[in-house]
């Protein structure tokens, strides 16, 4: 019964043993696609991964830069009577859909770059209605211009301009800032796992394929 037991224990400690470590291949697995896929998406065409979070988010930096200049100069400097013609999507002044429509985009990309990269329902759903009450209050203005005596036709186009500046620009700034955190998690997988290089991957993927020749016998 000794022997039984202390066999048993043996196969039990050895199965244990075993799920541990298909489960930790299993999680380097899953990292290791993960990775593979970010890096598919962003297609990094022989630079390092340092050089690229680097030139992304310097990108993302000056756009939102531009962005705060841009609304400085075209929103509150010029005096302009806000409070005419409020959204009818629950009520706000332009100035504060100035605001409103950039951070839904914001918000709106991150979260539907976490359902892409994640497989996730939950945030693709709240990006995607994010985006569409974005894109309500950008083209509200001309249909107001066109539409409604609050606002002329030149008045609803200016506005609309603006939107859709502020909201591109945001929109941009959000994609390299979401890449260079992607691009920044693999770079930090890579150190903890030094047996993995990606650094041929991009010569390998634009290498041309070989097909092979087939001649007809005579």
């Amino acid at each position: 019964m000794s022997d039984l037991g202390e066999e048993s224990s043996v196969h039990g400690q050895s199965r244990e043993g075993i799920s541990g470590e298909s489960a930790l291949d299993l999680i380097d697995q899953s990292s290791l696609f993960f990775a593979e896929h970010i890096l598919d998406r962003i297609n990094p065409r022989h630079k390092d991964l340092g050089e690229l979070i680097h030139s992304r988010s310097r990108w993302s930096g000056g756009i939102l830069a531009g962005f705060i200049v841009f609304w400085w100069l075209t929103v509150s400097r010029p005096s302009e009577d806000y409070s005419v013609a409020t959204s009818i999507f629950f009520g706000p002044s332009f100035l504060t859909v100035t605001i409103l429509v950039p951070g839904l985009i914001f918000i709106g990309s991150i979260l539907s770059d976490l359902s892409r990269e994640n497989g996730q329902l939950f945030p693709g759903m709240i990006s995607g209605i994010m985006f569409v009450l974005a894109i309500l209050y950008v083209f509200e203005p001309v249909f107001t211009g066109f539409f409604s005596e609050a606002l002329t036709v030149n008045q609803g186009l200016w506005r609309f301009a603006r939107l859709a500046v502020l909201g591109g620009t945001v929109f941009i700034a959000a994609k390299f800032l979401i890449d260079a955190i992607l691009l920044g998690w693999v770079k930090r997988w890579v150190e903890t796992n030094p047996g993995i290089d990606f650094a041929g991957r991009s010569e390998e993927a634009n290498e041309p394929e070989i097909v092979p020749e087939f001649k007809a016998e005579a």
